[in-house]
């Protein structure tokens, strides 16, 4: 099967260098686009490396030359630039666009928070430009949600905050190495018409609150402390954190829909799972957080 050209645009993340060094391990050609200034050191040795001016249009357009599947992996302030590249792919042999999502398909509250608004307007830019997208959604990542008191868990000191229904609700995780393995396996070969206009949802794993309340119970050999939040609290400060436009809306969202049983949901059925994967724990996941911090 013939390999996909590919461009990248947004390596330097936590996210996003997992992903690109998966795909140069892919056997796909690569090529990652960056800012001027921007820098490179660390990219695998086999990427081809394209500095360009996003708001230079015949600049973007050179760099996508030869270029079938572009792959948006910019942070959450980065959303908005992806405007360029719809302006500029028209006019270039591009076959499929990718944004930056990495989260899941949100209701009418969450897409009021500012970075999930910006990113369905890139979608709905490049739908009315007539370009194809696909859209990668993993849910939380577990690093993130199994580690930090803004979802309500405490790893290192063995404590949880139930709000609404997670205690028996699942969370949808995947871990960073392998949402870079998903993106590596669906983009590298697979054919472009397979993929066009998809929600393509991974999981790697699915723990309820409970579970995780026992992992920690076993992992410190000593009963984990637990307390509980209504999940008619947990609504009422997401909106409120929304309404002020306060930084902390996004977690207050993130635990809401655990809280209600939404976040599963919101993934979609369109589940594709890379076969073969050694697929991580929540014990390997709290490990290999705890030796990054240790170096």
């Amino acid at each position: 099967m013939p390999f996909n050209r590919i461009a990248v645009y947004g390596h330097r993340g936590w996210a996003s260098s997992a992903i690109v060094k998966a795909l140069a391990g892919s056997g796909a050609p690569v090529r990652v686009l960056h800012r001027p200034g921007s820098d490179t050191r660390g990219l695998p040795a086999n990427v081809e490396i394209f500095e360009v001016e996003l708001t230079d249009r015949a600049s973007l357009v050179d760099s996508l030359r030869d270029i079938d599947i572009v792959i948006c992996l910019v942070g959450h302030g980065g959303v908005p630039l992806e405007h360029h590249f719809v302006e500029a792919i028209p006019k270039t042999q591009v076959q499929l666009l990718v944004p930056s999502d990495l989260a899941a398909r949100y209701d009418e509250q969450g897409n009021r928070i500012p970075v999930h608004k910006n990113k369905a307007l890139v979608e709905k830019a490049a739908r009315q430009a007539g370009i194809p997208t696909t859209v990668v959604l993993p849910g939380n990542f577990a690093e993130f949600a199994l580690s930090t008191p803004a979802m309500g868990v405490d790893h290192q000191k063995n404590r949880i905050q139930f709000v609404g229904d997670s205690a028996t609700e699942p969370l949808n995780l995947c871990t960073r190495a392998y949402v870079g393995a998903a993106y590596a396996n669906i983009f590298a070969s697979t054919p472009i018409s397979q993929l066009k206009d998809r929600d393509i949802a991974l999981s790697e794993f699915r723990v309820t609150g409970n579970e995780i309340a026992e992992a920690l119970t076993q992992k410190f050999n000593a009963s984990t402390l637990s307390k509980s939040d209504s999940k008619k609290h947990i609504i009422q400060d997401t909106d409120e954190a929304i309404e002020k436009g306060h930084p902390f809306a996004l977690a207050l969202y993130c635990r809401k829909i655990w809280a209600t049983g939404e976040q599963v949901k919101m993934n979609g059925d369109d589940v594709w799972d890379v076969e073969g994967y050694p697929k991580a724990t929540i014990s390997g996941t709290w490990s290999h957080i705890e030796r990054c911090l240790r170096r």
